[in-house]
């Protein structure tokens, strides 16, 4: 977190140890200093970026304590709250090794072009260098029939990620031995491989032969061997690196309903006794008919308002109601305080009693809906909101859908949307987030929850 100077205001932990340093070593010092020098120049012009706009994200190289340079994909969030000055929050991952491999793969697909291009004997060579690569490689590399899907190849790193030897798969398709976790997935990619003719760092979930669940990163490209179509696959595994991810969204999440129950209970408290006594000063000077008496009055209602004004903050930042209650209740309470502060139409629609289980998920859908509804009013001037949840075998959908102005069609103003967040959220839970263009006008967002351990349905029907 720094302040829109660039001064570090807090540094977590996890970040000051992936570059060697102890979290209070950074703090009062200038972002830039742990810039790589080629990156320091910019750090002006970022700054501009985010004072001007609320997000930025982007690639950043940083140099560690002991002078290695390290990529990171960053995005940064600038809030404005009442009473303190604005401050950046920042998220990082370290993405050194996927920007190397991705070059990787750039460059064998461009040596694997030009060797075709210079006849049978560079060929062959490329050939092996190929084989040498595919072998040598860290990631699960897969060879598929580009017509049925079945395995032609695995490599080594393969068989390290889900146990399952060459053996064991090479013949069949990935629906013999129940390779993924979602079946949605699966069809996503090949939708999107049919369609572009290329997926690149797409996430899922696959089953190992133990039983587990890992996290890759999915890639597949076209390419043709001995005459036949294939499809060339690379699986990295990032389960680890998404534990440390959601380590750190809840440590965001525990540090907002720290906030806002300091709000109610500290502030909101404070609050009411200063309106307890300029009600009973008004009353006392009303008495004596004071000509401060109005004046003392309107002091009361001010406080009123900022009493009402805090409540409302608290809610948005810990939702009391959704443990309480559930998420059905808590969306109608959030849809209520919309339709008070911004004087548009916003209501839930739920043909169940729909109940998620484990309270960490329904945060994170509370806070899709929630994005969702910002962005419909503040980047779709939206007037009419409409939250449904419907339940399925096994599962459950959430759809935000407005009658705004739609999508923004400048790409730095999407940015700013929270939709990376959003979809990293949806990810985190083992859902699958789509943004659409409503019909005839305005935003649909979906979220689709396949998990019938977390979602129960009560088949009375709970009213809006």
């Amino acid at each position: 977190m720094h302040d829109l100077d660039g001064v570090l205001l807090f540094v977590n932990r996890a970040a000051a140890s992936a570059l060697g340093y102890e979290p209070h070593e950074g703090i009062g010092k200038k972002l830039s200093l742990f810039l790589a020098p080629s990156m320091r120049p910019l750090f002006e012009m970022y700054l501009e970026r985010i004072r001007s706009q609320t997000t930025d994200s982007g690639l950043m190289r940083v140099i560690t304590k002991h002078g290695q340079e390290r990529v990171w994909a960053y995005h940064n969030i600038r809030y404005e709250e009442p009473g303190q000055a604005p401050y950046v929050l920042g998220h990082a991952q370290d993405v050194t090794e996927q920007v190397q491999r991705e070059e990787e793969l750039e460059q064998i697909r461009d040596e694997l072009e030009n060797r075709v291009a210079q006849g049978t004997a560079e060929l062959q060579r490329a050939q092996e260098r190929f084989v040498k690569a595919f072998h040598a490689s860290p990631d699960a590399t897969i060879i598929l029939n580009g017509m049925d899907g079945r395995y032609i190849d695995v490599n080594p790193g393969f068989q390290r990620l889900t146990g399952y030897s060459r053996d064991e798969v090479v013949g069949y398709t990935s629906r013999k031995f129940k390779l993924w976790v979602n079946r949605q997935e699966r069809k996503a990619v090949i939708r999107l491989f049919r369609e572009q003719g290329a997926v690149y760092d797409f996430e899922v979930r696959w089953w190992t032969k133990s039983g587990t669940i890992r996290e890759v990163l999915l890639s597949v490209e076209r390419i043709e061997l001995d005459g036949v179509l294939c499809a060339l696959s690379i699986a990295h595994d990032v389960t680890e690196r998404r534990e440390l991810e959601r380590e750190l969204i809840e440590i965001s999440e525990r540090e907002r309903q720290r906030i806002g129950y300091d709000l109610h209970d500290t502030l909101g408290q404070q609050l009411a006794g200063i309106a307890f006594f300029s009600k009973v000063l008004a009353q006392r000077l009303a008495t004596h008919h004071a000509a401060e008496a109005t004046q003392a009055a309107q002091i009361v209602a001010f406080v009123n308002q900022a009493i009402e004004q805090a409540r409302t903050l608290a809610g948005g930042l810990a939702p009391v109601t959704l443990e309480t209650y559930g998420l059905v209740f808590a969306l109608q309470e959030l849809a209520a305080s919309v339709e008070a502060l911004f004087h548009c139409t916003c209501k839930v629609s739920s043909h169940h009693a729909i109940h998620i289980t484990d309270h960490a998920v329904a945060m994170h859908l509370y806070r899709i809906v929630q994005e969702a509804v910002n962005n419909a009013i503040k980047h779709g001037k939206a007037q009419q909101i409409t939250i449904t949840l419907s339940a399925w075998q096994g599962g459950m959908t959430l759809m935000v859908r407005d009658n705004g102005v739609g999508f923004p069609t400048d790409v730095a103003a999407r940015r700013g949307m929270g939709l990376r967040i959003m979809h990293h959220r949806a990810r985190m839970i083992g859902a699958i987030l789509e943004v659409q263009h409503g019909a005839p006008g305005g935003t649909c967002v979906i979220c689709s929850l396949s998990n019938p351990t977390l979602v129960s349905v009560n088949q009375m029907p709970a009213s809006a």
